[in-house]
């Protein structure tokens, strides 16, 4: 497929679901509570850095392997460690009673505990099926999945809502069902590809070939999305429910308007690097640099607009009780922005099978996120706008170590 096609293709989907996502918001803010949203977003929260577990990084190799055969087989390894581990979760649960959430104030009854293991599985399938479609060059399969998810989560989370039927935990629900919808459709579309039968030596050959990821990619991804994720937990621990929402609710909608093309590249860059690296390290510096350069020129100005009136529009659009949501918009904007303009190249060390590197600028990071909300406990503006600038810091970082070691490659003025 031509390259424009490609990003045409994934544009147009992920344009679609953040259209979707826009279109319930004021809706769902003006259903729920910002306490709601609050206890919902932590919920999500676990299930997104258990997701970074549940198949060992593995899901990330998938691309990489250019036989389709063995590429099928390393699916279905990531599938049921995915599996394994949220039937795990549960089983503690069921067994001791202990779940991840009481750390921050939240004892979740049996169904709640079957709906966050569920959640874990689907998340995990869904991005374990997309790295197969990457490798598989399914482009229009995953500008669809998204599309379908968001628009089912919305109508369900909305639906829950009117009916008064579980309507504390309604955004968690219909968060689980549109993604259980999203992996039946990704199912589907997988089963038509090569059919093949796994034996334990190809899993052992799978796992030794590919163990960097689970010693290295898998423990950089998991503190990554800890210094991201976390911070929503210690603000629900330090500042309440109300507070975390806020900052759940910025996280859902900032984004939403502007990161379209971005995500849309992160798709589009990893899937092509992954094929061009070994052989043409100059491609891949050329387009690093070329997407970089678009999105900081595009974004730049929109974003810093909109941060400056984010308080007067977050008032009229989704009520009073959210203007702190639109102040948030504006102490975070350094690292929502920055965090824009590297998402299409953030993965470059995974791709460089720099994975030591990955892990231990990831370590740092979250050594001073924990540092930053261990210290400043007086203000919740104020902590998050510290945190904001280190989160920045640490993205640029990251862009240039990316650019300098690809610029180190053979071939690479």
């Amino acid at each position: 497929m031509p390259i424009k096609k490609i990003i045409w293709t994934l544009f147009s989907g992920n344009a679609l679901a953040q259209l979707l996502m826009i279109a319930f918001a004021p809706i769902i803010a003006r259903l729920y509570t910002a306490a709601e949203f609050g206890i919902y977003a932590a919920y999500v929260t676990v299930i997104t850095i258990t997701v970074k577990v549940a198949s060992l990084g593995l899901e990330k190799a998938i691309p990489l392997e250019r036989n389709r055969t063995r590429a099928k087989k390393l699916t279905y390894i990531n599938q049921y460690l995915a599996i394994l581990i949220s039937l795990v979760i549960l089983l503690v649960y069921l067994v001791f009673g202990v779940s991840v959430l009481n750390g921050v104030g939240i004892y979740p009854a049996l169904w709640e505990a079957i709906l966050l293991s569920m959640g874990i599985a689907m998340t995990s399938l869904i991005q374990i099926y997309n790295y197969e479609n990457m490798n598989r060059e399914q482009y229009r399969t995953l500008a669809m999945t998204r599309a379908l998810q968001n628009g089912f989560t919305g109508f369900a989370q909305i639906g829950f809502a009117f009916s008064g039927v579980m309507k504390g935990t309604g955004l968690l629900v219909g968060d689980v069902i549109g993604k259980a919808i999203s992996v039946g459709i990704l199912a589907r579309v997988s089963k038509q590809d090569v059919k093949v039968r796994m034996t334990w030596r190809d899993t052992a050959e799978l796992l030794r070939k590919y163990k960097d990821f689970m010693i290295f990619s898998m423990p950089a991804g998991l503190i990554n999305t800890l210094s991201l994720q976390l911070p929503l937990l210690l603000v629900l621990a330090v500042f309440g429910a109300n507070d975390s929402g806020q900052y759940a609710f910025v996280q859902r909608v900032i984004i939403v308007p502007i990161s379209v093309l971005a995500m849309t590249l992160a798709q589009f860059f990893y899937s092509v690097a992954a094929k061009e690296m070994a052989a043409n390290p100059a491609k891949v510096y050329a387009l690093y640099m070329s997407l970089t350069k678009k999105l900081a020129w595009y974004l730049t100005v929109p974003f810093c607009i909109f941060a400056f009136f984010a308080p007067s529009i977050f008032h009229v659009l989704f009520g009073e009780e959210w203007v702190v949501a639109g102040q948030l918009t504006q102490v975070l904007g350094a690292m929502f922005l920055t965090q824009m303009i590297c998402s299409a190249t953030s993965q470059i060390l995974y791709l460089l099978e720099r994975q030591k590197l990955q892990m231990v600028l990831e370590s740092v990071k979250l050594g001073f996120v924990v540092v930053i909300f261990s210290v400043l406990k007086s203000d919740f503006l104020q902590t998050m706008l510290v945190y904001g600038g280190v989160i920045a810091v640490f993205n640029l970082c990251l862009w240039w170590i990316g650019k300098e070691i690809l610029k180190g490659r053979e071939g690479i003025g």
